[in-house]
């Protein structure tokens, strides 16, 4: 991919899930991000590792819609700020369904080299890392 860093993120965010069954979509995966060297600071893992993590911590919420989103980005540096409605649905930060409507917004950073994400930090896993603090329990997506 020969795009600029903001482009890149870009197509990730907008193509890298299949909007019908919520999969990763691994052609759009393989394309914009470095799979040997990404690096999340969030998910302190690699790109497989981050994914299951995610998957993880986001099986506790349904039917997510974006209600609005930015993307401004600064030489390799791409920041992302998303505000997100949800339905709580499983077991999330130890919390049990509430089926309540729930709302949250998420800031998160990439940092892309040559045509591919390399790095990442933010988001909305970071209650993950408040969670474990807070409870000393470093299993907070179950």
């Amino acid at each position: 991919m020969t795009d600029g860093p903001k482009a890149v993120v870009e197509r990730f965010l907008r193509d890298g899930r299949d909007p019908e069954t919520g999969r990763w979509r691994i052609d759009v995966i393989n394309e914009c991000f470095d799979v040997e060297r990404y690096f999340s600071h969030t998910w302190g893992a690699g790109l497989v590792e981050t994914g299951r993590r995610m998957g993880a911590f986001f099986a506790g919420v349904s039917q997510h819609e974006m209600i609005s989103d930015v993307v401004v980005a600064d030489g390799e540096f791409v920041v992302h700020r998303a505000s997100w409605r949800a339905s709580h649905t499983g077991r999330i930060l130890g919390m049990e369904a509430t089926g309540r409507t729930i709302e949250f917004n998420d800031v998160e950073m990439w940092r892309v080299e040559n045509g591919k994400i390399v790095e990442h930090w933010g988001g909305i896993g970071e209650a993950w890392h408040l969670y474990e603090q807070i409870t000393g329990d470093g299993d907070a997506d179950a």
